[in-house]
């Protein structure tokens, strides 16, 4: 695995991110565990808990899901909204097309011996300057004026379009526009590009169902009769031929959330972690597929923008190089709690 970190000066630090540009290889070999160079330095160390994880305990990170307003009525050139060749409404192509959001709250997941515990981070909020501008998770003080900008590691566009197209997923931000149906995802710097929701696996015999944003797997779990299906992933994943145990649900955090934020009532997605129904690494929500998805082709799909930063700011000093725990520790730890942890424990 690659990494590339692209740091800016202080001045521009919103522009700080890190980014992947491969998932860990699923082929064959064993998985090696990331730790942080110094694990001293943000906290986290390696323990192995009674489920037989392996996460590191103290690591944290931030995120916020955002439900995307969107406009599905004819534009003014006379064009219909987008539909893919098999008639399901889209999500749209252009940024004009999506008319706002409704922000969600800034929220904090701290690894402890039992499981991940999730917490309102009050000293961070949304911030996206205007529509079709990048947004970022941002530390505000008690005036609100911006104080510091931790470094987006994940982010990633959900949508459930209809029963027959129930979730597709992108890489990025959606709203920002330049967005396009294809069947494969492509590498390029100017577009989106959707896909179906896919699923990974070890060769490690964890059995353990990894989801992703980059079209990388297959769209079918790892394992027979998964505790989350279809409260999370749809029940057209199921794999019914399957003679291995399910090992759990983990892998890209924001299509991770995502998922989960589906269980929210319209313009509400907070309400899902505020009321912990993600808890101990365990989904103690609704065991049934959501309700508040699109049940036709006809009705439109709903989506929601999730971005997932390192927790990599110290509360009290400055946003500056010499202040801010190491990026490149931080995003060990959180890459061990996507690939080397389950972040859905069977019930």
């Amino acid at each position: 695995m690659s990494l590339f970190i692209g740091s800016k000066s202080a001045s521009s630090r919103q522009g700080s991110y890190i980014y992947r540009d491969k998932h860990p290889s699923f082929s064959h070999g064993s998985r090696n565990k990331y730790r942080g160079r110094d694990p001293k330095v943000s906290g986290a160390t390696l323990v192995e808990n009674e489920a037989g994880d392996r996460p590191l305990t103290g690591t944290s990170f931030l995120f916020v899901v955002n439900e995307l307003n969107n406009n599905y009525e004819a534009q003014t050139h006379g064009s219909e909204p987008l539909r893919d060749q098999w008639l399901n409404f889209m999500p749209p192509e252009r940024a004009d097309e999506y008319l706002d959001e409704w922000p969600g709250m800034v929220f904090r997941y701290l690894q402890e011996p039992q499981g991940g515990v999730i917490t309102p981070a009050d000293e961070y909020r949304w911030y996206r300057p205007g529509r079709g501008h990048e947004g970022h998770i941002v530390r505000v003080d008690t005036a609100g004026n911006i104080t510091g900008h931790p470094v987006i590691c994940r982010q990633a566009t959900i949508f459930s379009c209809s029963n027959h197209l129930p979730v597709i997923v992108g890489p990025g931000d959606a709203s920002l526009g330049n967005s396009r149906v294809v069947r494969h995802v492509l590498d390029s710097d100017n577009m989106f590009y959707w896909s179906l929701l896919h699923i990974s696996r070890w060769d490690d015999g964890s059995n353990i169902s990894y989801v992703n944003s980059e079209g990388r797997g297959v769209p079918s779990v790892v394992g027979r009769n998964p505790s989350w299906i279809p409260s999370l992933v749809p029940q057209v994943y199921s794999n019914p031929n399957a003679n291995l145990v399910s090992g759990g649900l983990s892998g890209d955090l924001s299509v991770l959330i995502g998922l989960m934020a589906f269980h929210s009532r319209v313009g509400r997605a907070s309400d899902v972690f505020i009321s912990q129904k993600w808890h101990h690494n365990r989904w103690i929500g609704s065991q049934h597929a959501p309700t508040h998805v699109p049940r036709t082709q006809e009705e439109n799909p709903r989506g929601f923008f999730v971005q997932v930063c390192l927790d990599n700011l110290v509360r009290g000093l400055e946003d500056s190089d010499e202040n801010n725990i190491r990026a490149e520790d931080c995003l060990q730890h959180v890459l061990a709690l996507e690939w080397h942890s389950v972040l859905v424990r069977e019930n």
